[in-house]
């Protein structure tokens, strides 16, 4: 009767979780470089569901979807250098999170910065 009890309870606290929000709209995204100021990032994001992407916080974005529909080029350019913002127009929020890999970056004077593991791309709901 316990064992019973106890699984009824779990049942309850689980079905009360709220993932967060669902349904069609934005997720915001970032690329942090560490203490690189970066003028220009270009990756490539892989996620279900993806609608789009655009600017934000001074950003300009410019993408392309590639052959395989799930995956896309995004070219993130900031002309003061600094935060890089965008938004990600997606068909459910609640979905699984795009991941993403950054390919190549320029500093603010357009000059080849390398690739390293402190270049991220994040996205939060």
């Amino acid at each position: 009767m316990k064992r019973l009890v106890g699984m009824m309870v779990l049942a309850i606290c689980l079905g009360a979780c709220d993932t967060g929000p669902d349904g069609p709209g934005d997720l915001t995204g970032s690329v942090g470089a560490g203490t690189q100021d970066l003028g220009a990032v270009v990756f490539e994001v892989v996620g279900a569901g993806i609608e789009g992407f655009s600017g934000a916080g001074g950003s300009r974005v410019f993408w392309a979807q590639q052959e395989n529909p799930v995956v896309f080029r995004v070219i993130v350019v900031s002309e003061n250098g600094g935060d890089m913002r965008f938004s990600a127009t997606v068909t459910d929020r609640g979905g699984r999170m795009p991941r993403a890999t950054v390919v190549s970056a320029v500093d603010t004077e357009n000059r080849p910065v390398p690739v390293t593991e402190a270049m991220e791309v994040r996205f939060v709901r």
